[in-house]
């Protein structure tokens, strides 16, 4: 089957919500996302033994954990000694002392600015996650961040608009996040210590359209974005194979 409901993307986990294929949406080009193949998701911290054998078995063999030193610290990751799972650590924030949400967030109007600078920034981390992409071309790969949103959501665009999905369509995929971790918000305010980071906490449409407008206008695209942080075009061209059907 090539596409895919929300329902069917939404992995039926125990205690890892919002976690997601990025599967089974249809590009502009008449292919759709693979599935099985890039798997977004919340911290896996309270995962129970059932969910890692369920995403063992769904075909996960590689976990990317974007988090800061401090949630890692605060929330272990039980894949990171799991000796069927190649565990890798790219942070995703400038400072390894961040929690969920950095102090450069204050410097900007809302989330789309925060990830507008975390694109520009944090350009050679980017290469990393995509490097390790290319590790694997054909198991699954998981990349989570706290809440699967923002770091989690900056990848999953950047993944989605290379093989040439729709605007629309990306920008769902990114708003679905709020709605998903309703039942994990309250602890990630409590790792944040202030109330006021609660806005951050949401994934409106408008953010996504901020970040993918300034990747249209600075960069022209996903793929030109990629190509200027260091990948070849042979290696972008073995992503958007290995990702397509």
């Amino acid at each position: 089957m090539l596409y895919m409901t929300r329902e069917e993307r939404l992995l039926s986990l125990e205690k890892m919500v919002n976690t997601r294929d990025l599967g089974g949406y249809e590009t502009q080009n008449g292919t759709y996302s693979r599935s099985h193949k890039y798997i977004r998701a919340s911290s896996p911290a309270q995962a129970t033994q059932k969910d890692l054998d369920d995403l063992k078995d769904y075909g996960v063999k590689a976990v990317i954990d974007l988090r800061s030193d401090f949630e890692k610290e605060h929330q272990l990751n039980p894949f990171a000694n799991d000796k069927d799972i190649d565990y890798y650590e790219v942070n995703l924030f400038d400072s390894s002392k961040a929690s969920v949400v950095p102090k450069e967030v204050k410097e900007y109007k809302d989330l789309g600015g925060v990830y507008i600078y975390s694109l520009e920034a944090n350009k050679k981390k980017f290469k990393d996650i995509f490097d390790i992409f290319l590790k694997y071309p054909y198991d699954a790969v998981l990349f989570h961040c706290s809440a699967g949103k923002d770091r989690t959501g900056m990848v999953s665009a950047l993944l989605l608009d290379l093989i040439g999905c729709h605007e629309y369509d990306i920008v769902k995929d990114y708003s679905e996040s709020y709605e998903n971790n309703k039942e994990i918000n309250e602890s990630l305010v409590q790792m944040m210590n202030n109330e006021e980071a609660k806005q951050y906490l949401k994934s409106s449409p408008r953010y996504m359209m901020e970040f993918l407008d300034y990747l249209r206008e600075h960069y022209g695209s996903s793929k030109e974005y990629l190509i200027n942080i260091g990948l070849s075009i042979d290696e972008i061209e073995q992503i958007i194979e290995n990702f397509t059907i």
